[in-house]
């Protein structure tokens, strides 16, 4: 978990698991924006989700045949 020191210090104490996790996490994050990701559905959600900090769902109700 990461702990903020203070207001006037802003550094943060990591893990070393955890940072070669986040490290290991943003070089695959690269790789997908350079094989084209962006322009997917998915990774728009993830934007819109990371920006507004919620998650809206939308439910269809499912057809009486299943009921």
């Amino acid at each position: 978990m990461a702990k903020l020191k203070s207001q006037s210090q802003r550094t943060v104490e990591l893990k070393e698991e955890d940072y070669l996790l986040l490290l290991e996490n943003s070089i695959k994050m690269e790789a997908l924006k350079i094989a084209g990701i962006e322009k997917m559905p998915i990774y728009k959600a993830m934007e819109y989700i990371l920006e507004h900090r919620h998650i809206d769902l939308l439910i269809k109700p499912v057809s009486r045949k299943y009921s």
